[in-house]
């Protein structure tokens, strides 16, 4: 897996880091990376709107999957996938590492993420 969280570090505390996606017409969003899921030997990106807020929450909020391009100079880009099978697992890898994430926080009785703290 690749680290993106030295791209994405804030010039300060108090802001935050986004990956920022251009559209087709040239602009651009800002995106929260959710998390990196291997498949098939290639790395795929889960992307949240960062500018999403709780009110604007809704079920019709979606994820972005795109697969990573990595370049020889080490720089990468991000491409749309046209398959839905490999959008499907990708995407239900995602949901089973949110499951197992939300599981271990639960079992963590003391809330420190140590992962041995268990009743």
């Amino acid at each position: 897996m690749i680290d993106l969280n030295e791209n994405l570090t804030p010039e300060n505390e108090e802001e935050e880091a986004h990956i920022y996606l251009t559209d087709e017409s040239g602009k651009e969003y800002p995106f929260d990376l959710l998390d990196i899921i291997p498949c098939n030997d290639e790395e795929y990106a889960i992307f949240y709107p960062a500018d999403e807020t709780e009110e604007d929450d809704s079920e019709d909020t979606e994820v972005v999957i795109l697969k990573i391009i990595h370049h020889e100079d080490d720089s990468m880009e991000f491409e749309g996938i046209d398959d839905e099978e490999i959008l499907d697992t990708v995407f239900h890898q995602f949901m089973e590492n949110m499951r197992q994430a939300f599981e271990e926080s639960e079992d963590d009785e003391h809330g420190c993420g140590c992962g041995h703290c268990h009743d």
